[in-house]
């Protein structure tokens, strides 16, 4: 289910068996779940607000920074040598800034015209049904004097476009395979000195790799081989390129930690070594959910910080590798679900949570990045979805961006294009927590009445699965099976249990392989758990990339559990009130 600015794949009668299916067969059409309602986007203004920087801050803009920096810190930044800036496409010379709202809508931020109201900008596409996983600007690549643009699909393709006016880019020139390898992928900057605008890539283990920059684009291939320089980078959940913090004219590289700590890698221009060792130069960033750099005309850096609560501000870069006082850029960013160039993973697949109440109806919650939800809406009329059709909201099936609703009824499994196929009664719950096999698309697991848990992977339609495979018995130790996305920080989705005893929250980790997708459970919650009545996965609805439960208790009040991206009894730190009433709904999903 999606908002109806970007469309909703449409109620189809044709009937799509599963592959490898038990007791597959056609299901009798008659009492067919009706296809839920298009959910309207909040009626609100969704752009951010605040004005791009375009020389130093003026004295006295400044509020105190929070943030611890080194005390040998200068009051004013001082600028050396400059780097260019990433993404210039007002061609003033200082970063503009693309950002997309949770309706699928792309506004490009000019500095140039700082009072004019954000305008859409359209981002060409190589698959018209992608929703982007990760938009990166890459900078000038082939060094005709516009920013070129890089898109990352769900399926690991990656695809390079120029910005060639404030409007739009021009067609997709150049794409590429194979990218899923990769958790994060960072445009770098100019890290090898050689002019040319590089790339890095993490894998999910911690390995870091450079992309150099061939000085080419169009269609013609952008990077040359991969270099491998660096591992254990999976402790960082944000990591910042293209931009220069100790005014040497070369790009360095930024990253925090979960714990908050802030780590400067100065470049070297060193192909084999780009960047010397990191030096902690702050801590306290976990109040941040996303990190963005932004350079102005001057070739001064600042880094863009939202809040949770969606207020944004400005750190200016003092040119000795340490940050100022920071000043407020503006708010509503809480609507904002992806920054071009942002510092941690971008999450994709679901960010929403549907209720049933005990009379049939079905309303929809959309999440903001701020920890709470839209305004509710109703998509289904009292005796529409009776407690006779069992539902799952699964995390993304295909390349969009959104959940997918799958209902069953009398063995038959339909989905958001018709029926899908019968044999479905032998079991007792449907899971839909994301990619498990690394293809990009959400996959299904389906526990059996024995305590079997299947994987069927996703064929990326919405609608067709690959044949079945046995994950593993013993599973009637818990009584709630759940997720929508990555729980443990490194970008791939995992499974959450909870004890029939006791309460205790488990973590299977996905591993990335259909034949093995969940790693050995962990445990992430003493006990407790129990005392929620309804526990929901809703993905990511704190702007981190990372996915996010909700629980409520015998009271209708509703909590937010967030994952900090630390491990075991870590993973979450307290609890986020959302609010009350939600004993309106019997189920939540």
């Amino acid at each position: 289910m999606r908002p109806k600015r970007s469309g909703r794949l449409a109620a189809s009668t044709a009937v799509a068996l599963a592959a490898g299916m038990l007791l597959a067969g056609p299901a009798s059409a008659d009492g067919a779940p009706k296809p839920p309602a298009e959910r309207p986007l909040p009626k609100v203004d969704m752009r951010g607000h605040g004005v791009l920087p375009t020389a130093a801050p003026k004295a006295g803009a400044q509020s105190k920074q929070k943030l611890q920096r080194g005390a040998d810190a200068p009051a004013t930044a001082t600028v050396g040598k400059t780097v260019a800036p990433r993404f210039d496409v007002d061609q003033d010379g200082s970063d503009d800034l693309l950002y997309r709202d949770i309706g699928g809508t792309t506004f490009l931020k000019k500095s140039k015209t700082p009072t004019t109201s954000d305008e859409e900008f359209y981002v060409s596409k190589a698959d018209y049904e992608d929703d982007f996983k990760d938009l990166l600007p890459a900078g000038d690549l082939n060094h005709n004097g516009y920013p070129e643009l890089l898109t990352l699909s769900v399926n690991g393709t990656l695809s390079l476009t120029e910005a060639g006016s404030t409007v739009g880019t021009t067609g997709v020139t150049w794409s590429s395979r194979g990218w899923n390898a990769y958790n994060k992928l960072i445009a770098a900057g100019d890290m090898t000195g050689d002019g040319n605008p590089d790339l890095l890539a993490r894998t999910h283990g911690g390995a870091l790799y450079l992309y150099p920059g061939t000085g080419r684009a169009g269609s013609d291939t952008p990077y040359g081989d991969r270099v491998q320089v660096g591992s254990g980078w999976g402790k960082f959940d944000q990591i910042l390129g293209g931009a220069d913090y100790n005014a040497d004219g070369i790009a360095d590289v930024l990253a925090t930690a979960p714990t908050g700590e802030m780590f400067l890698y100065t470049g070297t221009g060193n192909i084999n070594s780009p960047f010397a060792d990191g030096v902690q130069n702050g801590m306290g960033w976990t109040i941040y959910n996303q990190l963005s750099p932004v350079v102005d005309a001057d070739g001064r850096t600042w880094v863009l910080a939202r809040e949770l609560g969606g207020t944004a501000y400005l750190y200016p870069s003092l040119g000795n590798g340490q940050l100022g006082d920071r000043l407020k850029f503006g708010t509503n960013w809480e609507y904002t679900d992806l920054l071009a160039g942002q510092g941690a993973m971008a999450a994709h697949g679901k960010g929403e949570v549907f209720g049933r109440t005990s009379g049939g109806s079905l309303y929809a919650y959309l999440g903001k990045q701020n920890g709470n939800f839209a305004d509710r809406d109703l998509i289904g009329s009292e005796g529409e979805y009776v407690s006779d059709f069992g539902l799952t909201l699964a995390s993304s099936l295909s390349k969009a961006d959104h959940g997918h609703l799958l209902l069953t009824y009398n063995g038959v499994l339909y989905g958001p294009k018709g029926e899908i196929g019968g044999g479905w009664g032998i079991y007792k719950s449907l899971v839909g927590i994301g990619d498990l096999t690394n293809d990009g698309f959400g996959d299904l697991l389906a526990l059996d009445k024995s305590n079997v848990l299947w994987l069927y992977p996703s064929q990326g339609n919405a609608q067709n699965f690959a044949d079945r495979i046995r994950v593993g018995g013993g599973w009637g130790s818990y009584n709630k099976l759940l997720g929508a996305g990555d729980i443990t920080g490194d970008g791939r989705a995992d499974l959450v249990a909870r004890d029939t005893n006791g309460g205790a929250l488990w973590v299977y980790p996905g591993t990335g392989s259909a034949a093995a997708p969940l790693g050995d459970r962990v445990k992430i919650g003493t006990g407790g758990f129990n005392s929620f009545n309804k526990l929901a996965a809703v993905g990511d609805i704190t702007g981190d990339g990372r996915g996010d439960l909700v629980g409520v208790d015998s009271s209708g009040t509703a909590y937010r559990y967030s994952p900090t991206g630390l491990q075991g009894l870590s993973t979450f730190s307290g609890r986020g009130t959302i609010g009350g009433g939600w004993n309106t709904y019997g189920e939540l999903f």
